[in-house]
């Protein structure tokens, strides 16, 4: 599979399928190997991208420049390097940091943008006091534990375990001493590094809000709160999903994405 050289790095990325591009960037616990209950249901009539944000997985580069910046540039790349105009943008927690940024700085390049179980990096205090309580006991629970339901935990020991081991491709899992990656991640949530609340109301794309009814990180009070903020926007709330909706409730979650995409970007 193939690599993108983006800002002195190579960066990993994957094409599947064929049709409207859709760009799925993870979340902080995981790379592009996370998305393997997505790609059979959307590659049978959509291009797919997936790929390892900087300093996952197989995106080596060090925690200096875990930079939203950063990332958004690299997705930049990848979109290019396969040249792809347009791209719908799936964005899991971190991907929906990214996510956001693209569509509000590159509105021609995002033909809608689904947010998932994220907090944006904006300034809604709700959102920065939970990431700032979450990275203080993150090294007090597993990942599994920090982005799954206690429900998927009990259900399906299996997945979880699948869930933790994807994460341990990683070099924050074994290479990156732990307090030097919660400064990087927390580094994110810094008031020079949060978008203001009020840019939610620029996005020009179609845009939905999805996230886990559990989600012990993004209230889902507050996607309906940033739904009410942009007409036209849609918030769904996966029921018995915590932080890691795609992963926990891959049915749902991909007929949900699958008929937005239908009815808001297809045309």
């Amino acid at each position: 599979m193939p690599f993108v050289t983006s800002n002195k790095r190579d960066i990993y990325y994957e094409r599947h399928g064929a049709g409207p591009a859709i760009l799925f960037l993870h979340g902080a616990g995981s790379n592009a190997a996370t998305w393997w209950q997505q790609l059979p249901a959307f590659t049978p009539q959509y291009t797919c991208l997936t790929m390892d944000i900087r300093c996952f997985g197989r995106s080596v580069a060090p925690p200096e420049e875990f930079s939203l910046e950063l990332f958004v540039g690299d997705a930049l790349a990848v979109l290019a390097r396969e040249g792809i105009e347009r791209a719908t943008v799936v964005g899991q927690s971190l991907g929906g940091m990214i996510g956001l940024r693209l569509a509000l700085r590159h509105p021609e390049r995002v033909a809608a943008f689904v947010a998932c179980d994220t907090s944006l990096a904006i300034d809604h205090p709700t959102l920065v006091d939970s990431i700032e309580r979450r990275f203080k006991t993150v090294s007090a629970v597993s990942i599994e534990q920090r982005s799954l339901g206690t429900w998927f935990l009990k259900a399906q020991p299996a997945l979880a375990a699948l869930y933790a081991q994807i994460n341990h491709f990683n070099p924050s899992a074994h290479s990156i001493e732990p307090e030097a990656w919660r400064e990087a991640v927390l580094r994110l949530n810094q008031p020079e590094n949060l978008l203001a609340v009020a840019e939610i109301d620029q996005l020009a794309c179609p845009t939905m809000f999805l996230v886990g009814a559990e989600d012990p990180i993004v209230p889902p009070a507050v996607m309906r709160e940033l739904g009410q903020r942009l007409p036209g926007s849609e918030v769904v709330v996966v029921e018995e999903a915590a932080h890691s909706a795609y992963f926990e409730k891959p049915l749902e979650f991909n007929q949900t994405v699958f008929d937005f995409l239908r009815r808001r970007a297809d045309s």
